[in-house]
């Protein structure tokens, strides 16, 4: 393979002025992100968390922000995740660094849907946070964890796993 070359398994190293594979993978890894923080986790779970303050003895203020701390801390990666292939495929930093930004612009308004909604559809809200659940671990497992093996990186990316999960977990411990 020819350092031009874009195959289906090495869209990521596809050199930036082919426009080829390298922007339609940084593209839709940019569109898979929007679309991840909007209906399936992130926006809605921190609406749901601070809309259900008070509804039971387990959902205070407290853990809805521990929540959002949480969350907070997993989108610079996501952002970075959104941003690199952009880069990578031929975008300038500035375009690249904003459209990583607008992948995350749209939580805040997913989180108002999503405390509107535990008002509106509280008896939904286990099956709701289930499901959101579900679907991070979902996309962790199908699109993550392959994608890190191909690269070469499975080592470091485990071993990264491992640290994040570490750090929100004494998070989890230590904010309450």
């Amino acid at each position: 393979e020819g350092a031009g070359s874009c195959s289906p398994a090495h869209t990521s190293l596809c050199s930036p002025g082919s426009m080829g594979g390298g922007m339609v993978s940084g593209l839709l890894q940019a569109l898979a992100s929007l679309l991840f923080s909007v209906p399936v986790a992130e926006g809605l779970a921190v609406g749901v968390g601070f809309g259900a303050v008070g509804k039971s003895a387990s959902a205070t203020f407290q853990s809805a922000r521990n929540l959002a701390i949480g969350i907070g801390i997993q989108n610079f990666p996501e952002g970075l995740a959104v941003s690199l292939p952009l880069r990578g495929a031929g975008f300038s930093p500035w375009r690249a660094f904003w459209y990583g930004q607008l992948s995350g612009m749209v939580e805040p308004l997913a989180g108002v849907v999503g405390a509107f909604a535990v008002v509106l559809a509280e008896p939904l809200l286990p099956y709701a946070l289930g499901f959101a659940a579900g679907a991070m671990v979902y996309v962790v497992m199908d699109d993550i964890i392959p994608e890190a093996q191909t690269s070469g990186n499975g080592k470091l990316a485990s071993w990264t796993s491992i640290l994040g999960f570490v750090v929100m977990m004494s998070l989890d411990v230590g904010l309450g």
